[in-house]
């Protein structure tokens, strides 16, 4: 069961070292803080459905971490009746909205790692592939001060797996990418995040080349985030200094 939005995990006692460390974690939203796939379902599902399309034509795996276009694009020439992608994103976003501003529970563990970043002074960017007003919707049940940076997927030209999310999110951070951790849950934002020159971390199991791979954020402390970004960061120093 998904703890409650308010619920503080506890803060880890950090060295002084990390609490000033120049570094920084960029989270997805969509898998990785919040469950938002079966609204998604549900909602596609209902709109699709009144247009002939049958529910099996309509496979989660096959949407998670593209682009928002890229999917209505596919989805809208499915139905049976005329549909641009337009209407179909209004449809269904609508649904979407109503149920997400009554709220919706974080994944196990994101609450305490949130604040425990925040309270370590370690700069947060949420980067995600959903529209502006999905990412506002949802923000309340995440805590909105625990990010420095918001970016959606309609406030870029290249969404991902392109890293352009990623750049964007820390140069607004004014991080260097390699000392930015990415922690994302689908196989696009994971190459999206490595093409930005990122540390990146998996939340579910994955085949994508990633610098950790844990089951769920409640795996993840600031310490362990800190290692990989300092980590990184040597590497990287090292093969400017050969």
């Amino acid at each position: 069961m998904a703890p409650a939005a308010g619920k503080d995990e506890g803060a880890p006692q950090l060295p002084g070292a990390v609490l000033t460390a120049p570094w920084a974690v960029l989270f997805d939203m969509d898998g990785t803080l919040v469950d938002t796939e079966p609204l998604l379902h549900e909602a596609l599902s209902a709109v699709l459905g009144a247009a002939g399309v049958p529910a099996a034509a309509i496979r989660p795996e096959e949407l998670r971490g593209r682009g928002v276009a890229e999917n209505l694009t596919r989805l809208s020439s499915l139905a049976r009746s005329p549909m641009t992608t337009h209407e179909l994103y209004e449809r269904v976003s609508g649904l979407m909205l109503d149920r997400l501003r009554l709220g919706i529970a974080p994944l196990p563990g994101a609450v305490g790692l949130l604040r425990s970043l925040r309270r370590s002074r370690v700069p947060c960017a949420l980067v995600s592939s959903s529209y502006r007003a999905m990412v506002d919707a949802v923000l309340p049940s995440l805590g909105p001060a625990e990010f420095a940076v918001t970016l959606a997927g309609d406030e870029v030209r290249h969404p991902k797996p392109d890293p352009e999310s990623y750049r964007t999110a820390a140069a607004r951070l004014g991080t260097p990418p390699e000392r930015c951790v990415v922690v994302e849950d689908s196989s696009a934002g994971l190459r999206s995040g490595r093409a930005a020159g990122c540390v990146t971390v998996s939340v579910v199991p994955t085949g994508e080349p990633v610098a950790l791979a844990v089951r769920g954020l409640s795996a993840l402390t600031v310490e362990r985030l800190a290692r990989l970004a300092g980590a990184e960061a040597a590497r990287t120093g090292s093969r400017a200094a050969g």
